[in-house]
């Protein structure tokens, strides 16, 4: 029987406190530990009530970082992963009865073949949503097999989305607040994004969705399945079609883009247990998937940065800017160093794959490096609209206290030309005066027109010096 396995990476309200695993392992075990009973019960109590026969299980989230784990003695055995603790928190396990927005009522073969629902939720704000539905025998379509399988095709895009968002919105996000509320000193999750913020737009939807086809190539219709599945994948340095390749026995699997193959030999469908043939391929996928996805979504929202930063015209728009800059840069450096740190406890065969497919999709010279650019200009802008924002509080500044140099020159020379006529016509107060000042003398002695004019072209000198060294500062 012919399986599509369905792989949608999907943008999620969630991201872990940087480096808080590694600061306290243990506090950081017995959180996630500790929080199982509660989600167990909210799951109880989200899942669809029975109408008049009992309903099925609730849905199922298995916390995966309940254990404290070392750096040390790792490498015991090479035909497993070295690594202790799994790249992503949970795992969720759902049945079709539990999305009734998608699945009540549903006629389509596409729904009523689902076998299995689950998801991955993983750090920097991405969800891995998999669907395995069974097609039945290609031959039934034998006529116009080639326009059912793009039918397939689309409906399978179509039913990922909605799946998606309606997993998101009934399970994912009420687990979510309670990890948050069990948390209130925010030492492992970071809070929720605010209700305003344009990103929440986002939570919710896939950003793409892949089709995997499973397949026996000896059904009868397996081959022009095989060729009109994979029809637009290239790939680059291979003589021959990869079509022409599968169906030789060349390769088992083809995991180009979007559309995927797995020559199914052995009967062993697509569930992708542990032991099956395709397991470390598929395990492959999953993290490929998963860092092309975060970087993406990072790379999306560095572009939209710079955009910003160029209409920003208030300090507090420029700290709010450099705040997510900030906050980006981060997030893209621990990306790159988990996938450093990954690979070194990889099974060889996974992390072959992985490798392979990231570098078929280009990812260090359309994501890493692009990313490692943006960043890099976004700094740059940021400082120098900063630069510039500075330079004009200074001139304000400056004017201000130019202002007040100027007014103190007129009413410093007026003082005292009135403090030299009181002396002079008081006797009260010359008796205070031990000396005579021919400076105050002569001052008083002048007219009040010549004190102004006088002060006025000191003022003057003073602007046209203030000018000659702001212009030879801004050289």
């Amino acid at each position: 029987m012919t399986q599509l396995r369905i792989l949608a990476p999907v943008v999620v309200d969630y991201y872990a406190v940087p480096g808080a695993s590694l600061r306290d392992p243990h506090g950081y075990a017995r959180f996630w530990a500790a929080q199982q009973p509660a989600v167990d019960e909210l799951l109880r109590v989200l899942s669809p009530a029975a109408t008049d026969e009992p309903g099925p299980p609730p849905p199922t989230v298995v916390l995966e970082h309940t254990r404290p784990t070392s750096s040390l003695n790792l490498y015991r055995t090479i035909d497993d992963y070295a690594v202790e603790r799994t790249l992503h928190i949970l795992t969720g396990t759902l049945r079709p009865e539990h999305l009734p927005d998608e699945f009540t009522g549903a006629t389509e073969a596409l729904h009523r073949g689902v076998t299995e629902i689950s998801f991955r939720l993983f750090d920097h704000g991405l969800m891995l949503l998999e669907i395995l539905t069974d097609l039945g025998p290609l031959a039934e379509h034998s006529d116009g097999l080639e326009a059912h399988l793009d039918d397939v095709q689309a409906r399978a895009v179509a039913m990922g989305e909605q799946v998606a968002r309606e997993a998101v919105r009934r399970y994912v996000n009420p687990v979510l607040d309670l990890l948050r509320r069990a948390d209130r000193e925010e030492r492992l999750v970071v809070p929720a994004t605010p209700a305003g913020d344009p990103v929440t737009a986002e939570f919710g939807e896939a950003l793409w969705v892949t089709r995997s086809l499973v397949i026996d190539p000896s059904e009868p219709a397996a081959e022009r399945a095989v060729r009109h599945w994979v029809k637009d994948v290239v790939t680059p340095g291979d003589d021959g079609h990869p079509a022409d390749r599968l169906l030789n026995g060349d390769v088992h699997h083809l995991v180009r883009w979007l559309n995927y193959i797995f020559l199914d030999r052995t009967g062993a469908g697509g569930r992708m247990l542990p032991g099956d043939p395709f397991r470390d391929q598929w395990d492959a996928l999953r993290y490929a998937q998963v860092f092309y996805g975060v970087l993406d979504r990072i790379d999306s929202r560095l572009s939209k940065i710079l955009a910003d930063s160029a209409a920003a015209g208030s300090r507090w728009e420029l700290e709010r800017l450099r705040g997510h800059l900030m906050s980006l840069s981060q997030r893209a450096e621990l990306i790159i160093m988990e996938r450093w740190e990954l690979s070194k406890y990889l099974k060889r065969a996974v992390r072959a794959e992985m490798d392979a497919i990231l570098a078929f999709w280009d990812y260090e010279s359309l994501l890493e490096q692009p990313v490692r650019f943006k960043i890099g200009i976004c700094e740059r802008q940021l400082a120098e609209l900063s630069a510039r924002r500075t330079a004009r509080s200074a001139m304000f500044t400056d004017l201000i206290l130019l202002g007040i140099a100027v007014t103190s020159i007129l009413g410093t020379a007026l003082t005292v030309t009135e403090f030299g006529r009181s002396i002079a016509n008081d006797p009260e107060m010359a008796a205070y005066d031990l000396g005579r000042s021919s400076i105050v003398e002569w001052i008083a002695a002048q007219p009040a027109d010549a004190i102004v004019v006088s002060s006025g072209v000191v003022s003057v000198l003073l602007v046209i010096i203030y000018l000659f060294f702001r212009s030879d500062k801004s050289t």
